[in-house]
């Protein structure tokens, strides 16, 4: 929802803290192939609607139909996928009083179909296509997207669909009735969220007129009560051709695909209705306010907010370097005054620019035993303090290095690319992106002084409760530009050079691959091939220690690991960071006891260089005391806000249950309490006598896939780490299968509105086996795609019950210590209705199997599904690395797709019962179950609270990778 035009892709804050997940969501099942591809609305015979040109920049082709549709194609041939993104410019900032919530409600309304399209038939036609879709709404736009393997019935289909529901949705009462336990099961999912709660508080605060002021998602009374003919009206005022702009990127013929455009959306007439003008603007804010939000939870957290301008304004510009120059890790100055002091365990920014003019948050959190008036003080002093201690030169290029890297990032994924767009679209123009990308280089360190003594002002604060006093220097917020005026005659930078399309298909991998083994015997996989700007994508696995050596390290691997890049060699940990950001590169680094993986990126030319610098990180880390203070409280409070989370402690109660190792094996689950106090007594000495024993390349598999020269990169590969063995022997850590007799578990976490459901069971199985595609398959069927599925159809479509749900098939290579998984979120007082529903699916799953035409529709999914992980070079990377290891290649996965293809419904069902049985499912239920018991809902308790990772499900297994 949040993020400047950059920020829609790459990121959405900048915190110390980890990201989740996000949940996978494809679609099964459809009533017959030939039903499910019924087509959209039929090609009209009379003459065709053209499509004018309007403006051509950096490669993007602007055209407008007579009905008013802006359409914008930008072909780009790197990957063999194509993305159909269509926004319409209607947010929630468009609804009237009692409608709050219509324009998030439309959004789900419109996947329910049209007369051409009945009932379940567009999320199985996604299923059935492997087509990764999704729509979104925020204030001032929503907007739905499909990305899909290349071709011209996929395009066809979805241009058609489009054009389909965008006129002919049913938006029928029935299925806003079905609908509406799953629009209050995401609302109940926010409620766990304690910063999205104390977000959308402060936002009530900071706009007192405004619609910005209202949650996107809406009052539960005005969702509940609304009108199906209000809903209609609604629709048909907004879901016009003249009032959305369809996007097409990746790989596509311009003309052909134009054609197909006209051919869809021409006969769709103009409206004759005008838009309602809007009047409404927020005048400048007139002293701090403040509120204060008290719920259950581990943790403190204190958040101020600015007003700032218009999206379109020149300010937003600078504005983002000062997100970076406050808020980044590790050299932000919000992460030196709180995080380096211990004041706070985390701090973070977001920034939410829009139409209208918008707001910057600046965030931090700790322990809810420690005082957080501190906190708020240091945060405070922090960022107001800009004028008194002025930005410095370095800190500006630091800033502009970070969001030049960003936007080259976005524009060499068609996918992203695509997506990005709709938050400059919302924002008046497109070309807004571009424009915005330019003023990056031309903001200058005047300009950034300017714009945080104008914003960042106490009478523009939002913090907590409203505080009176003498009117103060108001904050002058700017009015939005002529966007027109702005945007006209814009010509861009040239368009980026066309890249060679590369069939990602595993023979045609296996044939570019180059595979050797170094003399210290570290292993090398290294594909060249076209990239979009010269990308190259990396993976390098270190596979370190052994059962017995490693006993009681768990927290040690895990930190030494985490310290690797906080400083090594001659360089700082900010050092580093910079060195990165110079080298265009990402690098990612996690690992545990028995693995170290580092996954990287950057350009042909920086390779060497940041192959080097990996070397230094790698293999001389200098382990500071300080850093390890930082990490060790961040670790805490990240565990410690865990506790009270239905999302996590579900899963570590399962994970306990029947595991037969004793505490200190590496294979056995800690509780919260037993990770504590590991975590709190490792020392310095601990972590470099752990890397200087386990550490080495004689076990390594590194992976290379994009633009370099292989030759260079095995010779340097040889030069850094051919010398490198580990003191102590690698030996796997094996775990065999273990059967583990079905329990059940319900936890009650007072003050959660949501409710966690996870369920697992041990399956004896290999990812050699002929079993693993059938149970791929079946995995796919129950619960493997979101909106589309046994456990989806009777969850979310038939009974209301669950906004998500999941199944999970998790196999190794070696290791016989399979699962398989279930996961569910839905409102407390829902748990017996759920509870019988998964039993009863349960059940008929296992007993009857699955039809003919579920396993075409799922096994054309999973394989279309692979296909387009395989055009994404640091996915392929990870999978060529672990192939190594195994002594794999893509003829592995090659065979694991032709099994899928050939796979009959009696071969699958006899997997099913061959390795499922209800008996032997173990259950987790939490969440505020007492109150739901008692009929009231979840009742806020305790302190303030922190935010803490949403909990996301299980994602199913795909072929395309290594398991």
């Amino acid at each position: 929802m949040f993020g400047t035009l950059l920020s829609l892709v790459s990121r959405t804050s900048r915190t110390s803290r980890t990201a989740c997940a996000l949940l996978a969501a494809l679609a099964a099942l459809a009533a017959s192939a030939a039903q499910a591809a019924k087509p959209a609305p039929a090609m009209p015979a009379a003459p065709l609607a053209r499509a004018a040109l309007v403006t051509t920049v950096e490669g993007i082709s602007e055209y407008r139909l007579p009905n008013g549709l802006r359409i914008l194609l930008a072909p780009d041939d790197a990957q063999p996928t194509t993305t159909v993104n269509i926004t319409y410019l209607v947010g929630s900032r468009h609804e009237n009083y009692g409608e709050t919530g219509m324009a998030h409600l439309l959004e789900h309304l419109l996947f329910k179909g049209t007369p051409s399209l009945p009932g379940r038939t567009i999320p199985t036609e996604f299923a059935r296509r492997g087509m990764q879709y999704n729509g979104t709404t925020n204030q001032d736009r929503t907007n739905y997207f499909q990305t899909f393997a290349a071709s011209d019935d996929n395009l066809d289909w979805a241009l058609r669909m489009e054009a389909d529901r965008m006129v002919n949705s049913f938006v029928a009462r029935p299925d806003l009735d079905s609908e509406m336990t799953v629009v209050r099961n995401e609302m109940e999912i926010g409620e766990n969220n304690p910063m999205r709660m104390l977000q959308q508080q402060m936002y009530a605060a900071a706009y007192r007129w405004h619609n910005y002021g209202k949650a996107v998602i809406g009052a539960r009374s005005d969702v509940e009560r609304v009108g199906i003919d209000n809903l209609r009206a609604f629709y048909r005022r907004y879901y016009q051709p003249d009032n959305a702009v369809l996007v097409v990127t990746g790989q596509f013929d311009p003309a052909r695909t134009l054609t197909r455009i006209e051919q869809a959306f021409g006969p769709i007439p103009r409206p004759t209705r005008v838009l309602p003008a809007e009047y409404t603007v927020e005048p400048p804010q007139e002293g701090t306010r403040e509120v204060s939000l008290t719920r259950s939870g581990d943790s403190r957290i204190v958040a101020a907010m600015y007003h700032v301008g218009p999206g379109a304004h020149p300010d937003m510009t600078a504005l983002d370097m000062l997100s970076v120059i406050l808020a980044d890790t590790p050299g932000g100055r919000l992460e030196r005054a709180l995080v380096d002091t211990r004041k706070a365990a985390w701090q973070g920014s977001y920034f939410s620019t829009m139409k209208d003019p918008g707001v910057i948050v600046f965030a931090a959190g700790t322990s809810k035993d420690r005082p957080i008036e501190p906190v708020r003080d240091a945060l405070i002093a922090a960022v107001e303090s800009l004028a008194t201690q002025p930005v410095t030169q370095e800190e500006v290029e630091r800033a502009r290095i970070r969001l030049r890297n960003g936007f080259e990032k976005t524009l060499n994924d068609p996918a992203a690319y695509g997506v990005a767009l709709s938050g400059a679209i919302a924002k008046g123009d497109w070309r807004l992106f571009f424009i915005y990308r330019d003023r990056v280089e031309s903001t200058t360190l005047a300009d950034v002084q300017r714009v945080a003594e104008n914003y960042f002002r106490p009478a523009n604060r939002t913090v907590g409760q409203f505080i009176p006093g003498d009117r103060p220097q108001l904050a002058s917020i700017p009015a939005a530009p002529d966007v027109a005026a702005l945007t006209q005659g814009y010509a861009g930078k040239p368009a980026a050079q066309a890249v060679a399309a590369f069939d990602p298909a595993p023979a045609n991998i296996d044939a570019h691959t180059r595979r050797q083994t170094l003399p210290n015997g570290m292993q090398l996989a290294l594909l060249p091939k076209p990239s979009r700007g010269g990308a190259v994508n990396g993976t390098l696995i270190l596979r370190v220690g052994n059962l017995e050596a490693l006993q009681g390290k768990s927290a040690t691997g895990s930190l030494t690991a985490a310290m690797l890049d906080r400083g090594a060699g001659a360089f700082s940990r900010q050092q580093i960071a910079d060195r990165l950001e110079a080298l265009k590169a990402n690098v990612a680094i996690s690992g545990n006891a028995e693995r170290l993986s580092v996954r990287f990126e950057t350009r042909r030319e920086h390779l060497p260089e940041l192959m080097a610098l990996l070397r230094t990180v790698l293999r001389m880390p200098t382990f500071p005391a300080n850093e390890l203070e930082t990490l060790r409280a961040s670790s805490i409070a990240g565990i410690e806000s865990q506790r009270n989370q239905p999302g996590a402690l579900a899963p570590n109660v399962l994970g306990r249950h029947g595991n037969p190792y004793r505490d200190g094996d590496p294979r056995y689950t800690p509780t919260f309490d037993e990770s504590l106090a590991e975590l709190r007594t490792v020392t310095l000495d601990d972590l470099r006598d752990f890397h200087a024993r386990f550490y080495g390349a004689g076990h390594a598999q590194l992976a290379l896939v994009g633009d370099f020269d292989a030759d260079d990169a095995a010779r340097q590969a040889a030069y850094l780490f051919g010398d490198w063995r580990a003191a102590v022997p690698f030996e796997r850590v094996d775990r065999p299968f273990v059967e583990i007799p079905g329990s059940q578990f319900t936890l009650n976490t007072a003050g959660k509105a949501n409710a966690v459901f996870v369920a697992s069971q041990p399956i004896d199985l290999v990812s050699d086996s002929p079993d693993y595609p059938l149970m791929l398959i079946a995995s796919r069927v129950f619960g493997g795609t979101g909106m589309r599925s046994r456990l989806a159809d009777r969850l979310r479509q038939r009974d209301g019950i669950s906004y998500g749900v999941s199944s999970s098939v998790n196999v190794g290579a070696l290791d016989r210590a399979g699962r398989f998984g279930l996961w569910a979120m839905y409102a407390p007082h829902n748990l017996p209705r759920l509870r019988r529903a998964v039993d009863e699916e349960m059940a008929r799953f296992v007993r009857d199997g699955i039809t003919a035409e579920e396993l075409a529709e799922a096994s054309n999914g999973l394989l279309e599904q692979g296909k387009i992980s395989r055009t994404r070079d640091g996915a392929l990377a990870g999978a060529l690395a672990n192939q190594a290891y195994l002594g794999r290649t893509m003829a592995h996965t090659a065979g694991i797709e032709a099994r899928i293809r050939t796979a009959t419904p009696e071969a699958v069902n006899a997997a099913i019962r061959r390795y499922l049985g209800p008996a032997m499912l173990s259950q987790a239920f939490a969440g505020d179950f007492d109150n739901a018991a008692a009929g009231q809902p979840a009742a806020p308790a305790g302190a303030q609270a922190a935010s803490a990772p949403a909990a996301q499900g299980p994602a199913s297994a795909s072929p395309s990778g290594t398991p």
